[in-house]
């Protein structure tokens, strides 16, 4: 728990009668990070690489069908609400495959080929008719613009004695294109327009004898002449019109009976689709490890990392499931050994925090024992309200409950909230405060827990955040200190964190003299001023000149824990000040009443969101900047286990 979690190197090897089960058991576990056999190098001599699965692409290619027909199937049904999609608890059931190796999965699959088929066919129709009906669209634009000129569509066509051209100019005023076209065109053809209105174009109707054909072209393109392609032939523009209605109408009956049949498959297919897709999933990537297995003779060898306290685990998994026809064994790590954390149940949801300033170096500190602490307390310090930390706390249930119900970081996210909703609350009990002063301006009752009130002692808060930071400060130079004595690095420790010990309080000493808050003989002001000069002298001799910005470092670290006050104060002015105003707006009169309920109701729900994320980020940067400064070295490569990643289906296991 307060270092990273031991590692070993795992050698496993499993006969070919049982390879497929016992992947498939570690897979599932997700305990090993696996490493390519062959980058061992005692290994090589004595094992051929394995090779790529030849069952991957059709995995993959039947996966993405699957995955496709998920997607369009997916596409019809509604939308669920995010407030539940986030906060409702999701079914508990899973579907399951009595799958074990890529043979079985691929022919568990083709028990939904002719639904994906079915699905993926009404989907072509579909586009098929988006298309056609995109295409009727502009035909009849085309026919509606030629109705003012009088001409049917078929004469837009080329013969021996005449060439009639159609289209539109979009840009241009109309005049200026009536001058142009009365200017350039030939004698030996004439054009007819219709101006637009407003953002319409301008229609053009041309026509010309052969001969003048080429330069009418010229003339038109000149003005970005986009030329008609009617598909009616035959008949005036009216009667296209009519036939593009009767077809436009079949389209769309056949369209919604498409949309019909693909929701009445959604409430049936979807979900065993999706469960599907996602054991292909599982199975693909399972296949792809193949390439870092190895071989010799009917003995397939897997080797990896893995946390020492999974071993137990890792030793039975191999048994169980190859019935005794495997070996696992260990040997100690060397190299670039991956970094996995060792926490207890309630303290794991921390460690995203930690991992994302950086993952410590195999075998170092890890701080995430000493985070989770002090994140709680300084946040629950900074929100210092009950009201708050009781809808923090609620709303991070909520969300425990729903979208973080699967293993990740909302859910770690979720459970880092409860408790830090949880520490508001008490916090707010202890500061007289219940969305700001809303008891006492409302019932004339204060809470009967309260302690201390920021906004009328806000010294006493400011003397338990300093004290808080320098308690806080002095644990990373601890810490700094006993990695140091560890590594036998004696003289660092004495001039990095023994320098900082010894001037602490000889500097306190001389503060509260100077001051006049403290008296002392002139004994201990004597070794005060040595204390400081020889701390002084010490940490110039380890920094050179700059170790004068490390010690105002040092106290503007300090000082910025003056934040806890900061925003203790402005959760609670600010929860007055909404209080304030919902009580002079109910005050105008019986119908503003509800008004001011409403806004106090907004107000403090923003509030809420401000003060809590304010409240987050800066206990967080406590830890990142001031805490971990002192001590901690990231650099550390995470532990990547050869896990299967699961949300719709578990694993059922099977025979082949």
């Amino acid at each position: 728990m307060f270092r990273t979690a031991w590692m070993v190197r795992v050698t496993a090897g499993v006969h070919a009668e049982r390879r497929e089960e016992m992947i498939a058991a570690l897979h599932e576990a997700g305990v090993i990070e696996l490493q390519a056999v062959t980058d061992i190098d005692e290994l090589q001599v004595l094992i051929t690489s394995g090779r790529r699965s030849a069952s991957v692409p059709e995995i993959a290619e039947v996966r993405s069908h699957i995955e496709r027909a998920v997607e369009i199937l997916a596409s019809v049904v509604p939308e669920p609400n995010p407030i539940v999609a986030m906060f409702g608890r999701p079914p508990k059931e899973k579907a399951s495959f009595s799958v074990v190796d890529a043979t079985s999965v691929l022919a568990e699959a083709k028990r939904f080929t002719e639904s994906v088929t079915e699905i993926l066919s009404l989907h072509t129709r579909e586009i098929a008719i988006i298309e056609r009906m995109a295409r009727l669209d502009e035909e009849e634009l085309m026919l509606r613009l030629l109705l003012p000129f009088g001409i049917e569509p078929g004469w837009l066509k080329t013969s021996s004695l005449l060439e009639v051209r159609a289209g539109i100019i979009p840009d241009g005023e109309c005049a200026d294109i009536e001058a142009h076209l009365r200017e350039k065109v030939p004698d030996l053809a004439m054009a007819k327009m219709v101006c637009g209105v407003g953002d319409h174009p301008t229609t053009v109707v041309a026509i010309a004898h052969p001969d003048a054909a080429q330069e009418l072209d010229v003339v038109l393109r000149s003005l970005a002449f986009h030329e008609f392609n009617p598909e009616t032939a035959e008949g005036s523009a009216k009667e296209g019109l009519a036939a593009v209605t009767r077809e436009r109408d079949r389209l769309v009956e056949e369209r919604t009976e498409i949309h019909t049949s693909l929701v009445a498959m959604a409430q049936t297919r979807l979900e065993p689709l999706r469960a599907m897709a996602e054991e292909l999933a599982v199975m693909r990537d399972r296949e792809d490890a193949a390439p870092l297995f190895g071989k010799t003779g009917t003995v397939t060898v897997i080797q990896g990392w893995a946390r020492e306290k999974d071993m137990p685990k890792v030793h039975e998994l191999c048994d169980a499931s190859s019935g005794g026809l495997s070996f696992s064994t260990t040997t100690p790590v060397s190299g670039n050994v991956p970094v996995a954390f060792d926490h207890p149940r309630w303290l794991a949801p921390y460690g995203f925090l930690t991992a994302m300033f950086g993952m410590p170096e195999y075998g170092k500190i890890d701080p995430t024992v000493f985070l989770a602490p002090v994140l709680v307390i300084t946040f629950g310090l900074m929100l210092g309200d009950a009201g708050y930390g009781i809808l923090l706390a609620l709303i991070a249930a909520l969300l425990l409950r729903g979208a973080g119900h699967t293993p990740g970081t909302v859910r770690d996210l979720a459970s880092v909230l409860v408790a830090c909703g949880i520490a508001g609350t008490i916090f707010g009990l202890l500061m007289g405060s219940f969305f700001g002063d809303l008891l006492p301006r409302i019932f004339g009752e204060t809470l009967p827990f309260t302690l201390i009130e920021p906004l009328k002692d806000p010294l006493t808060i400011l003397i338990i955040a300093l004290s808080i930071g320098i308690a806080h400060l002095n644990l990373g130079l601890s810490l700094a200190a006993y990695e140091h004595l560890r590594e036998g690095k004696r003289r660092e420790m004495l001039l990095e964190e023994g320098t900082w010990f010894c001037l602490q309080p000889c500097a306190a000493v001389l503060i509260l003299s100077f001051f006049g808050w403290g008296a002392f003989s002139s004994t201990v002001m004597m070794a005060a001023w040595a204390g400081a000069a020889v701390s002084i002298a010490g940490i110039m001799l380890d920094k050179g000149p700059l170790g004068f910005f490390s010690i105002t470092g040092y106290l503007g670290d300090w000082l910025s824990y003056a934040r806890i006050l900061a925003l203790a104060l402005a959760t609670g002015g600010i929860a007055m000040m909404i209080n304030i105003l919902s009580g002079m707006i109910a005050g105008i009169g019986p119908v503003f009443v509800i008004v001011g309920i409403l806004f106090a109701v907004a107000g403090h729900a923003a509030n809420l969101v401000l003060q809590s994320l304010g409240g987050f980020i800066h206990a967080l940067r406590l830890q990142y900047v001031e805490f971990f400064g002192r001590f901690f070295h990231a650099g550390g490569r995470a532990f990547s286990p050869f896990a299967a990643r699961r949300t719709v289906t578990e694993w059922k296991g099977g025979n082949r």
